[in-house]
């Protein structure tokens, strides 16, 4: 028996909560990690979703790593996401995408690069902005949009890919 492949969702909120629900439906096994109790509430989630709370950067260090993990960062702030980015970059793992403005993850790839966090080619790796480019612009077409990419990378549809966003002007 194959195991189903666990989706790591970093951040709670709304779009966590969205994604979590959508991913559970198309066969991933759910992990949400947050660092406030009131979005880690079962209530909030599938039956069966896994929720940790604390240090979200810890917590996605000490997960499993492994070829079927995917990783979804889309925590409430710039920092946390950085953290959160750093803590998997360089992780063997089927998948690694970020929430973010074209221009935040330009400026977070400047950084990233500029202090030796992870080379250009690395950063480029990373999914982001996240999701399939559907014009999704409310709560359940992001999580929609971020479902349809994991499915398209899990499926072969996607191979890794180069962020789209290169560089700030």
């Amino acid at each position: 028996m194959i195991p189903k492949p666990l989706l790591l969702i970093a951040g709670g909120g709304h779009i966590g909560q969205a994604l979590a629900l959508q991913a559970s439906l198309v066969g991933f096994d759910i992990t949400v990690i947050d660092d406030r109790a009131e979005f880690t509430d079962p209530a909030l989630y599938p039956e069966g979703t896994q929720r940790r709370r604390g240090n979200i950067p810890q917590q996605i260090a000490a997960g499993p790593v492994a070829s079927n993990r995917y990783i979804v960062i889309v925590t409430r702030g710039h920092k946390l996401d950085a953290e959160a980015l750093e803590a998997c970059i360089h992780a063997p793992v089927a998948y690694v995408g970020m929430i973010g403005s074209r221009r935040k993850v330009a400026l977070m790839r400047q950084s990233f690069i500029e202090s030796g966090i992870a080379t250009a080619e690395q950063f480029d790796w990373v999914f982001t902005p996240i999701g399939l480019d559907i014009g999704a612009v409310t709560v359940p077409e992001i999580a929609a949009s971020i479902t349809a990419e994991l499915i398209a990378v899990r499926r072969g549809g996607i191979a890794r890919r180069t962020s789209k966003v290169k560089e700030q002007p």
